[in-house]
């Protein structure tokens, strides 16, 4: 029940932020189909979400090998970095371009709706495996997996554009720019997150039988846990703004894919 309550949260704000997008994508005369926005979604929804579940498998067995799972921050940074920021910003990246893979010429507008898309059907899946209301409020209020899509779908662009005009050092600066500015931006916001567990985990490893309450936090970790909280929300309210602006530039300038 809760899970299907976080569901109808998270989809009405994707509807709020997204349909804009779409109408966008319907007045500048976009050429990509319904077909194949529909694949660019089920691929964000299932095969994405078993790539990166393979992926944290084997990076948990990695780390039992290595010798380095009792170091908890050590993990926690390598799995925000490594497994959410590279390799989860990748397989999007890779399902998005198997999508777009028939086109020759494409909008901008094209573009950014099917990233979009694959990132829209990963925070769904995601959402749902998380099973919280006020999760689904928050995933729902920023819409992050879509954002990070958005800033790279922007940048993938702008790196097509500038080959297509013969500037190759703007293309290779756009497409680094492409992977490193979600990879970092997901990477640090997933080890904010994960700092939270770690300040909370503080009583317990002081020989205190865990947290069971807010009071029972001191006020060190209480004001760890709040400048946390901030610096995410303040984090994905910058994509959510920025991602939005991107959608909107240039909707309608052509790029050849081949």
């Amino acid at each position: 029940m809760s899970a299907l309550l976080e569901l109808i949260v998270l989809l009405i704000f994707i509807f709020i932020w997204f349909r804009p997008v779409l109408k966008r994508k319907k007045e500048a005369g976009g050429y990509v189909d319904r077909k194949t926005e529909v694949i660019a979604l089920i691929f964000g929804l299932i095969p994405a979400t078993l790539v990166l579940l393979l992926c944290q498998f084997a990076l948990g067995w990695v780390f039992k090998l290595t010798g380095i799972s009792d170091h908890r921050m050590l993990v926690g940074a390598l799995k925000a970095f490594v497994m959410f920021g590279v390799i989860e910003e990748l397989t999007k990246y890779a399902f998005a371009r198997l999508a777009l893979k028939k086109y020759e010429t494409l909008k901008k507008i094209d573009i950014m709706v099917i990233f979009g898309l694959v990132g829209m059907g990963y925070e769904i899946t995601e959402s749902m495996m998380l099973g919280n209301v006020f999760a689904g409020i928050a995933r729902g209020i920023f819409v992050a997996h879509i954002m990070y899509q958005f800033i790279m779908g922007h940048f993938f662009y702008e790196s097509i554009r500038a080959k297509n005009q013969g500037n190759d050092a703007v293309a290779r600066r756009n497409r680094i720019f492409c992977f490193a500015i979600p990879m970092l931006i997901h990477g640090f916001n997933d080890y904010v997150l994960d700092l939270i567990s770690v300040i909370m985990g503080e009583t317990e490893n002081a020989g205190v039988s865990g947290l069971t309450s807010y009071a029972e936090m001191t006020n060190s970790q209480n004001i760890g846990i709040i400048v946390c909280v901030l610096v995410m929300i303040l984090l994905n309210l910058f994509c959510l703004i920025w991602g939005l602006k991107l959608a909107k530039k240039d909707p309608e300038v052509e790029v050849t894919l081949k």
